[in-house]
């Protein structure tokens, strides 16, 4: 009787053989380019090549060392997917935590899916950031950053980025406004020291001083978005009074403004008093969002 070969140090060679997956990369061999879409092929990590376009930037140091100790475990589980080159080459489409984990465990060969080719550049932009998206890999920063480069690089609107990824308009023009924010409070949302709100709530602050107060408090108090919030307006509030002539309705003039931003999902609201005649102005930073309150008010332009 025959005796079974052993199971232990199996390659992935072995592995393929035995579940008839003959169609799998042998050494020094790559696929053909336009073969292979849509199934697993074992390729040589020199052929692949990273993504420019890839939004992720950072990545979390521990999580990547428990993603190399696990793949010098147990290889590679869940392919890559690549684009094949007319040079023979690969760029890589989604997997850059694992192309990078791969290549410091010391492999050569991966496990990857050969996406559909496309010469769309949007498109392949589009599926590297929803791969990202649906994982949530990505953080804040490098989310509005993709969804930036969306708009200005690409031409999309903010609707037309939340339909490509399922989320609502305001949400992509949230998402986009904390690049307007410092350097290092973008530093402190992208290493998860304070959250997107307490950003969203510091875009209001234009007073350098108070907000190194304010951040401090934030990272070493760990107070609230909605604490922030209060702090802010009541420095606003406190600084108006500091530059205007008082008036006794200029309190109850800004509960409505915030009553009116409220119910335009965050717009800016301000209304003003000039003798017994009065202002109301709505700001706006983006045609869509110009759009929007259009059909919320059911202006239509014959």
């Amino acid at each position: 009787m025959t005796s079974k070969k052993s199971r232990l140090g199996r390659g992935m060679e072995d592995i393929a053989s035995e579940r008839g997956l003959d169609y799998l990369l042998s050494p020094g061999k790559t696929a053909p380019v336009q073969t292979g879409a849509g199934r697993p092929l074992l390729v040589d990590l020199k052929l692949i090549d990273p993504n420019p376009d890839q939004p992720r930037t950072s990545f979390d140091k521990l999580k990547m060392l428990s993603l190399v100790q696990s793949i010098k475990s147990m290889g590679v589980i869940d392919p890559l997917t690549v684009r094949s080159k007319e040079d023979g080459r690969y760029k890589l489409v989604d997997g850059e935590r694992r192309l990078r984990a791969a290549l410091e465990a010391g492999l050569e060969k991966v496990p990857v899916i050969i996406a559909e080719k496309s010469e769309d550049p949007a498109e392949c932009f589009r599926q590297a950031l929803v791969h990202n998206l649906c994982r949530e890999d990505l953080n804040p920063i490098e989310e509005a950053e993709a969804f930036a480069s969306l708009e200005k690089d690409l031409g999309h609107t903010h609707q037309q980025i939340a339909e490509m990824v399922g989320r609502e308009r305001p949400s992509i023009t949230n998402s986009v406004r904390l690049l307007k924010l410092p350097d290092h409070i973008q530093d402190d949302i992208r290493y998860e020291r304070m959250t997107p709100g307490h950003g969203r709530a510091l875009l209001a602050l234009n007073d350098q001083d108070f907000l190194r107060d304010l951040r401090e408090d934030i990272l070493i108090k760990k107070i609230s978005v909605r604490q922030v919030e209060a702090l802010i307006k009541r420095f606003n509030k406190k600084k108006n009074n500091l530059t205007k002539p008082p008036a006794d309705d200029q309190a109850y003039l800004e509960d409505l403004a915030t009553a009116f931003s409220r119910g335009l999902q965050g717009l800016k609201v301000k209304i003003s008093l000039q003798g017994k005649t009065g202002k109301l102005e709505i700001f706006f930073t983006h045609q869509d969002e110009l759009e929007w309150l259009m059909a919320k008010l059911e202006a239509k332009v014959y």
